[in-house]
C-alpha cells in the first residue's frame, strides 16, 4: 500500500482554514500552513508567528512544501475519482462495499466481514444503516445551527458593548472638557493629560472588543463552514456518505464555548472622573507651596480669596471618603451612566 493512501484528510487539513493545503509552506518549527492562510494571519497579528505552536520568526522565509503539496493534489485527484463513480470497492480486497462494521464505524465488503481484522464484529446492510446515521447526523447538525444562532445573538451583544464603549468616551470627554473650562491655563494643561489617558483606554478597550468579535467572527464563519460540509455530506450518496461518516462526525462535534463578556470591559468612568476635582487641587497646593513669601505678601490676598472660591465649589469631602461612582459624576457635566 502507498504511503499517500495511508494518509487521512484530516492529515492534510491546514490548521487555519481547516480545509486541505493550497501552496502549503513550511515553517522553521516545521509545522505545514496554506501560503495565503499564514499571509492573512501575519497580516492580522503584526509580526512573524506560527498559528499552530506560537514561535515567533524575524526575516522567515516560507519554502514551498512540495512533497505535501504533491500529497494533496493526489488526495484531491483520488476523492475526485471516488465521487464520480456510482459504484465504491474495497481498498484492500478491489470488492464493492455493501456491508458497514458497526464496531470500526466504517464499510466494508464480504471478504473484510470474514477476515481477521473483523472477527467477533457486527454488521449491517450499508442502504440499512445509511438512514439511521444520518439521522444521527442530522440532530448533530441541528445543535450546530443552535449553536451558530447563539453565537450570531452573543455578537450582537459584543456589538452594542462596542457601542456603548464610544459613547461612553464621547460623554466622558466632553465632561472633562466642561470640567477644566472652568480653570486657568494650568488646569487646561492637566485637561489634556486625562483626556490623553481616557483616549488610551477607549484605544485599549476598543482594540480588546474588536478582537473578541474578530474571533466570535472567526468562530461563526467556521460553524457555518462545517454546517455546509455537513449538509453536501447528507447529500451525497449513501456509499460515501458511510466512507466520510467518521470524519463527519467529527465535524458536527461543538467543541467552540460561548463567549463571555470580559471583566472590566467598559470604560472606567470612575477613574477619569472621580475625585477630580480634588487631585487637581492637590497639584495646585504643590506649585502654591513654590511660591515665594514676596510674592505671596503682595498678592495673597486676591490670590487666597480666588483659591477658597475655588474650594468651596469642589467636593472636598466626597474626595477626601470616597471616589465617585457612576452615578455620582459632577452634575455640571451633563453625564448619564448607561441603566443598570
Amino acid at each position: 500500500m502507498s504511503a499517500s493512501s495511508q494518509i487521512s484528510e484530516v492529515d492534510l487539513m491546514c490548521p487555519v482554514c481547516l480545509d486541505i493545503f493550497t501552496d502549503p509552506v513550511l515553517l522553521l518549527c516545521s509545522h505545514s500552513i496554506c501560503r495565503a492562510c499564514l499571509k492573512q494571519f501575519w497580516s492580522y497579528r503584526g509580526f512573524q508567528e506560527c498559528p499552530v505552536c506560537r514561535k515567533r520568526f524575524t526575516g522567515c522565509q516560507t519554502p514551498a512544501n512540495l512533497a505535501l503539496r504533491n500529497l494533496c493534489e493526489s488526495f484531491l485527484q483520488k476523492r475526485s475519482s471516488l465521487q464520480s463513480s456510482s459504484e465504491v470497492f474495497c481498498d484492500v480486497h478491489g470488492e464493492k462495499l455493501k456491508l458497514f462494521c458497526l464496531d470500526d464505524k466504517h464499510p466494508v465488503c464480504l471478504v473484510c466481514r470474514d477476515s481477521e481484522k473483523h472477527l467477533n464484529h457486527t454488521f449491517r446492510p450499508a442502504d440499512e444503516v445509511a438512514p439511521l446515521l444520518k439521522e444521527e447526523l442530522k440532530t448533530a447538525l441541528k445543535h450546530l445551527q443552535e449553536k451558530l444562532e447563539s453565537f450570531k445573538e452573543i455578537k450582537q451583544t459584543f456589538d452594542d458593548a462596542a457601542q456603548h464603549i464610544k459613547a461612553q468616551t464621547q460623554q466622558t470627554m466632553r465632561c472633562l472638557q466642561e470640567e477644566f473650562e472652568r480653570l486657568h491655563q494650568f488646569l487646561r494643561d492637566e485637561e489634556m493629560i486625562r483626556i490623553s489617558a481616557l483616549i488610551e483606554e477607549k484605544n485599549q478597550k476598543s482594540l480588546m472588543m474588536k478582537e473578541k468579535i474578530e474571533q466570535i467572527d472567526r468562530e461563526i464563519e467556521s460553524l457555518s463552514n462545517n454546517i455546509g460540509t455537513l449538509k453536501k455530506d447528507l447529500e451525497a450518496a449513501d456509499m460515501l456518505f458511510l466512507q466520510n461518516f467518521t470524519l463527519s462526525k467529527d465535524r458536527a462535534q461543538i467543541t467552540q464555548q460561548n463567549p463571555v463578556m470580559p471583566a472590566g470591559v467598559l470604560m472606567n468612568v470612575t477613574k477619569h472622573l472621580g475625585n477630580l476635582k480634588f487631585e487637581v487641587w492637590q497639584k495646585m497646593m504643590e506649585i502654591v507651596q513654590q511660591i515665594s513669601h514676596i510674592v505671596l505678601e503682595e498678592f495673597g490676598p486676591l490670590f487666597f480669596s480666588t483659591l477658597l472660591q475655588f474650594i468651596e465649589n469642589t467636593s472636598i469631602y466626597r474626595g477626601v471618603h470616597g471616589q465617585l461612582s457612576d452615578c455620582e459624576v459632577p452634575r455640571s457635566c451633563g453625564y448619564k451612566t448607561s441603566p443598570k
